[in-house]
């Protein structure tokens, strides 16, 4: 649990501010959400917002998350791939 909370915690912390390399991740990732069944939007009368209905997490801070291909349907390994060295994979850093 507490590495979830790290992980949510990371990913809106970059979304805050990131690097020209996470904002190109983050739109790719966000291309894949965009196209999934699982994506979910929920509107009000002040704005719309998009969420995943597997996690519950608001796409557009999710896509920042530094873990490698965390959706939850494993949707993101392709785009991630490009960005993530090979032997970066399995510790899970970004870049």
């Amino acid at each position: 649990m507490l590495q979830k909370f790290k992980e949510i915690a990371n990913a809106w912390i970059i979304a805050y501010n990131p690097s020209k390399e996470q904002k190109i991740l983050a739109e790719n990732r966000f291309i894949v959400c965009d196209n999934c069944p699982s994506k979910k939007t929920l509107s009000n009368k002040i704005k719309i917002t998009t969420t995943c209905n597997e996690c519950g997490c608001p796409i557009s801070k999710k896509v920042f998350t530094p873990e490698f291909n965390a959706c939850p349907l494993k949707k993101w390994e392709e785009v991630d791939n490009k960005f993530y060295p090979d032997t970066q994979k399995s510790s899970k850093t970004f870049l």
